[in-house]
């Protein structure tokens, strides 16, 4: 067993208590006892003190692509088993700056990021919770035969179901469908829908049928409304999100979005050639303006980055800064969305997203009240616990 002291807790990311100031206590991988200061004797248990620092959930990116460990030309120059070494790479870096779970939202053909999932769990090597959700299944359309190494080709509903029963016979925890043009895909346009209903509806079915859910990259606002009433459990960007799907999704719990704003920052597209950087200047403030409004609603909303590696080392905390700064999101709904928030679109809500007693410790300790001040988030957490373990 393992004390956590003097912990100062966040109350609406703590269940069961209505205490401030706790001593918490460990008992293997999950939270055993969370009990006013001072409830454990003195020398009884292995203790960490955190003098009056603030525990919180540990932070969950449900928006990575692992793959992009190491950006180089042409996805598949390195081996099979470089690109897993990447992966490792990439997610014990996350786990070092307190994100213990992440969702990998796009793996290659040889699916490293599930090899390297069951790894993690067997205790082979360290890393966060990690969910993955295969190679992405995408339509023929122009602009993506230039990665086929990422691309899972489909057209049609047969087509779709034979991908997605494939994804599950290699071992995905869900399903990643691409619903629009990317940002940054040449010949693709965002904003325009590219699979059909029946194809989307087939995926949904299927994955469904395995208790599980399917996430869509989407940032059209026609696809958005399309994939939210057809059962795509987490639209992914949802960048150009209108005011009639956010009253459509006002309130529910079986289906939200998971934002990626921090790549529209100055500092990150600063770093892209100078097309790319044009076309993110032209639509990132109608993109800042519908999140905007989306924040008027009571939409479940989530935490993803889409970074690459490199990106994330130089500004690891921008996803923060940027919600802030061009959104306006309260410090409390921040932190909501990065654990809690993301824990219930990733159905892991019993287990992870806040500290109650019987729930994984997953944690993260930081000095100071990000409630107070959300720079507090700015900087790497002073501890990292992942199942019950001290990482740092």
């Amino acid at each position: 067993m393992f004390v956590l002291r003097n912990c100062s807790l966040v109350p609406e990311l703590t269940e069961g208590t209505d205490l401030k100031k706790a001593d918490v206590m460990l008992e293997n991988s999950r939270i055993k006892r969370i009990l006013p200061c001072g409830s454990f004797a003195e020398g009884e248990y292995e203790t960490l003190d955190l003098n009056g620092k603030t525990l919180l959930p540990g932070l969950i990116d449900a928006h990575v692509h692992l793959h992009m460990g190491k950006e180089y030309v042409g996805l598949m120059i390195k081996t099979a088993c470089g690109r897993a070494f990447d992966c490792l790479k990439y997610a014990q870096y996350l786990l070092d700056i307190g994100i213990t779970t992440v969702r990998d939202m796009g793996d290659d053909v040889n699916f490293p990021t599930v090899a390297l999932r069951n790894a993690i769990r067997e205790g082979v090597v360290k890393g966060p919770r990690l969910k993955t959700s295969g190679v992405t299944i995408i339509p023929y359309d122009n602009g993506f035969q230039a990665d086929p190494d990422i691309c899972a080709y489909t057209c049609g509903p047969v087509e779709m179901r034979k991908q997605v029963r494939y994804m599950f016979m290699n071992d995905v925890d869900l399903i990643k469908i691409y619903g629009t043009g990317s940002m940054m895909t040449q010949g693709s346009e965002p904003g325009i829908r590219i699979l059909e209903e029946d194809e989307i509806s087939e995926a949904v079915k299927i994955a469904a049928r395995k208790g599980t859910y399917v996430a869509c990259h989407c940032h059209g606002a026609e696809a958005i409304g399309v994939m939210a009433r057809l059962g795509v459990r987490t639209i992914e960007h949802a960048s150009f999100i209108t005011d009639e799907t956010c009253r459509y999704l006002d309130g529910r719990t079986d289906v939200g979005i998971v934002p990626t704003v921090g790549i529209t920052a100055d500092e990150v597209i600063s770093r892209k050639n100078s097309e790319e950087r044009e076309r993110y200047e032209i639509l990132r403030e109608k993109i800042y303006a519908s999140l905007k409004n989306a924040y008027r609603y009571n939409i479940l909303m989530g935490w993803g980055t889409d970074f690459p590696l490199s990106v994330y080392e130089k500004y690891p905390y921008i996803e923060f800064k940027t919600r802030k700064e061009k959104l306006g999101y309260s410090n409390l709904d921040l932190l909501k969305q990065a654990t809690i928030n993301s824990a219930r679109l990733l159905m892991m809500d019993q287990e992870i997203g806040t500290l109650k007693e019987g729930k994984l410790a997953d944690l993260i300790v930081v000095d100071g009240d990000p409630i107070e001040d959300i720079t507090v988030m700015y900087t790497r957490p002073d501890h990292v616990i992942k199942d019950g373990e001290l990482i740092r």
